[in-house]
């Protein structure tokens, strides 16, 4: 049960630094900063698509900044279980939303699609992160070779456990 814990803290804390240079990469400050909702923010021009798109642009930014507080908030262990509770109260949210609109509105097609991309971008997201880590990294991988090649330790470890 202990190590099972550990790993849930260990995934908690990398989902955690995941989720946050994400939410950078997508021009997110950190939460701290962004104590007060700037005058120029809240619904307007939404007659007009570009108005619609920063609006919306606007409210995931907000539902964003207070996911990320949360799960950084949140027990090291329950991390995991902040993230997956967002995700659902978040997708009822929309539901509630939706069905306050008339009929004809029809928001389920474009909701799923919302759902679909935002699931899509976080993938696309996480292939650009390791992208720039191999980038950062490749560089210190060869320091790394040089400094430590008279003591690795490496072999030692698999003569145990070749039977």
């Amino acid at each position: 049960m202990c190590g099972e814990l550990d790993d849930n803290v260990q995934i908690g804390q990398d989902l955690l630094d995941r989720f946050k240079v994400m939410s950078r990469m997508m021009g997110l400050s950190d939460p701290q900063e962004k104590a007060a909702v700037s005058p120029t923010s809240g619904p307007k021009a939404l007659a007009s698509a570009a108005g619609r798109a920063r609006y919306m642009d606007q409210l995931f930014n907000a539902g964003l900044t207070r996911a990320l507080a949360d799960s950084a908030a949140a027990d090291p262990e329950e991390t995991i279980d902040a993230l997956a509770s967002q995700t659902i109260a978040f997708a009822r949210l929309a539901g509630f939303l939706a069905g306050q609109l008339p009929p004809e509105a029809d928001l389920f097609r474009a909701a799923m699609e919302a759902f679909m991309a935002g699931h899509a971008e976080t993938g696309r997201l996480t292939a650009q992160y390791r992208r720039d880590q191999d980038e950062a990294h490749g560089h210190s991988h060869e320091d790394h070779e040089h400094e430590h090649d008279h003591s690795h330790s490496h072999d030692h470890h698999h003569h145990g456990h070749s039977h």
